[in-house]
């Protein structure tokens, strides 16, 4: 049976919070279209499948069995959540190019993508 690599996981869920924040901060004012339903929407379902699909992704690949699942899930989004509760409380000053009204909007997503690295834990998806 294959170990959890704490380590690979925690270092992935920080290496995609820090492509995920750049990219927000580089053209957030682009594609993070608060005031449009359709939009958010879209957003809602890219980021939750993506994250769904990498978690799954990363679960196969390491050979994990379902109840290894949970503490890598964790591993994966741990970095991110405590960091972004710092981003979500200074977000006009790390986010200067979107509108302050998205922050709600913002935070909303956040939490949607990390539970779907979460429900990713559940689906049978592989297992081993």
């Amino acid at each position: 049976m294959a170990q959890v690599n704490r380590l690979f996981f925690a270092g992935v869920g920080f290496g995609v919070w820090l492509l995920a924040t750049l990219a927000v901060r580089a053209a957030g004012q682009d594609f993070f279209l608060h005031d449009n339903p359709a939009v958010l929407a879209a957003l809602w379902l890219l980021g939750g499948m993506s994250m769904i699909g990498l978690a799954t992704l990363l679960f196969v690949r390491a050979r994990l069995r379902r109840t290894q699942r949970f503490e890598a899930a964790v591993l994966l989004v741990l970095p991110g959540m405590a960091l972004d509760a710092v981003v979500a409380q200074n977000f006009v000053s790390v986010f200067p190019n979107m509108n302050a009204a998205a922050a709600g909007s913002f935070g909303a997503w956040l939490l949607l993508c990390y539970a779907s690295v979460l429900l990713a834990a559940l689906l049978p998806v592989g297992e081993v």
